[in-house]
C-alpha cells in the first residue's frame, strides 16, 4: 500500500470520527460561556439541525437558555468579524434570543454593511430600551469611512413602529451620516419621537421632576453635532436628568465620542481656551496638560498641538504661561517660545537664532 493512499485511509477516519456536536451539551454550554455574547450565539446557531430554518437542537437550546440576553452589543467581538455580518446574519441573531422578549439594550458597534432590514424583529418589541446605531464601538469618534450602508428608508419605518406601540424604549442613538446630513424624512421621525418622549412624562433621576427638555437636539450648536442627538439622557445608564445645575453639569456632551453621560456615568473635561468638553474615558488622547511650572490648564487637541507647542523646547504651554514667536512664512506653523529665542539670541546672536528652520525669519514677533 503506498504512502498516498494510507494518508487517504487515515484522513477519511479522522472525518468520520467524532465531530463536535457529539460531545455532551454540558461541555458546549461551558465553552460558549467564555465568549463574548454575539460569538456565543454564533455557536449556537452554527449547532443547529438546519442554519437557515433554525431548527434548534438541544445543544443549541442548552446554550441560548444558558445565557441572558438582556444586553446584545456587537461592539465585543473582533471589528473584522463584525464588519461580516449581514442582515440575514443579524435577523438570525435576534430571532435566535428571541429579542422581542429578551432584548433590552441593543448596540451594532462594527456592523457597517447592513442596511438595517435585519432588525426588522424589533417592530413588535415592548422591551426594548436602548437601540445605538452609531455603529462604532465605546468611546470611539463616530466618523466611519467609507460610509456605512445603514438605511433611513429601511430603519425609521421600525423605529416608528416601535415608538407606536406600548414600550419601554428610553434612547436611540443615530449614525453620525444621518446626524450630518439632516433629511426630511429625519426630520419627521425626529418629530415623532419627540412627542413620544414628552408623552412618557420622564423624571429626573436625581431630583424627580418631570424632564420636559428630554428630546432630540434641533439646535446644530458647537461643530454641528447637536442635531439627531438626545438631550439630557445618560448614554450610559439611561438615566434622565433636567436643567437644574445640582442635576446637571455645564456641558455633558462629550464632542470626541459625541455621546452624554450624567455626572454619576462619567465626569467631563473642558478646554481652558474653547467650548470643548470630553468625557474622562476620552480624555487621554484628547485632552493635553499645559507644560508651564504650576499651570494645569487643560487644552484639547485643536487648541494645542503646533499652536502652542515650542519646537525648539518641545513643550506645549497655554498662552498664560509663555507667548510662541511666530516663523513670518504663511507655509511654516512653527512657533518658539520667548524662553528659547532669548537662549539662543544668548548663544548664536540675534540673526542666527531669529531664522526658523525653513529659512524665513521669527523676528516679526506675531502672536497666536
Amino acid at each position: 500500500m503506498s504512502s498516498n493512499n494510507k494518508r487517504r485511509r487515515t484522513t477519511t477516519s479522522n472525518n468520520n470520527g467524532t465531530h463536535i456536536t457529539d460531545l455532551p451539551a454540558g461541555i458546549l454550554v461551558g465553552i460558549s460561556s467564555y465568549l463574548a455574547k454575539p460569538s456565543a450565539v454564533l455557536f449556537a446557531l452554527s449547532m443547529t439541525a438546519d442554519s437557515d430554518r433554525q431548527i434548534e437542537t438541544e445543544t443549541s437550546k442548552a446554550i441560548i437558555s444558558a445565557i441572558a440576553w438582556n444586553v446584545f452589543d456587537f461592539g465585543d467581538i473582533e471589528r473584522d468579524l463584525a464588519a461580516k455580518l449581514s442582515d440575514d446574519h443579524i435577523d438570525k441573531i435576534l430571532r435566535c434570543i428571541d429579542a422581542v422578549s429578551n432584548l433590552r439594550i441593543l448596540k451594532l458597534g462594527g456592523c457597517v454593511k447592513i442596511t438595517g432590514s435585519g432588525l426588522d424583529t424589533l417592530r413588535s418589541s415592548i422591551a426594548i430600551q436602548q437601540i445605538d446605531m452609531s455603529l462604532v464601538g465605546k468611546h470611539e469618534v463616530p466618523l466611519i469611512e467609507p460610509e456605512p450602508l445603514l438605511s433611513e428608508d429601511v430603519v425609521l419605518p421600525m423605529l416608528h413602529s416601535i415608538i407606536s406601540g406600548g414600550t419601554s424604549l428610553k434612547q436611540l442613538e443615530f449614525p453620525k451620516k444621518w446626524r450630518d446630513t439632516r433629511s426630511t424624512q429625519m426630520d419627521q421621525f425626529l418629530e415623532l419621537y419627540n412627542d413620544y418622549l414628552r408623552n412618557q412624562r420622564n423624571t429626573c433621576s436625581k431630583c424627580d421632576r418631570i424632564c420636559v427638555e428630554t428630546g432630540i437636539g434641533e439646535y446644530i450648536g458647537f461643530d454641528g453635532r447637536w442635531y439627531g442627538s438626545q438631550n439630557y439622557t445618560c448614554s450610559g445608564c439611561l438615566n434622565y436628568f433636567c436643567f437644574d445645575s445640582d442635576c446637571l453639569s455645564e456641558d455633558n456632551w462629550c464632542r470626541k465620542c459625541e455621546k452624554e453621560y450624567c455626572k454619576s456615568c462619567s465626569d467631563m473635561t473642558e478646554c481652558s481656551s474653547c467650548p470643548r468638553t470630553v468625557c474622562n474615558e476620552c480624555n487621554d488622547e484628547e485632552m493635553k496638560t499645559c507644560e508651564g511650572e504650576g499651570c494645569e490648564r487643560i487644552l484639547c487637541e485643536g487648541c494645542s498641538g503646533e499652536k502652542t507647542t515650542c519646537y525648539l523646547c518641545g513643550k506645549m504651554r497655554c498662552r498664560s504661561c509663555t507667548v510662541l514667536i511666530r516663523c513670518s512664512s504663511h507655509h511654516c506653523k512653527k512657533g518658539v517660545c520667548e524662553e528659547c529665542l532669548s537662549r539662543r539670541e544668548r548663544e548664536v546672536g540675534l540673526d542666527e537664532a531669529s531664522n526658523c528652520e525653513c529659512g524665513e525669519w521669527l523676528a516679526e514677533r506675531g502672536y497666536l
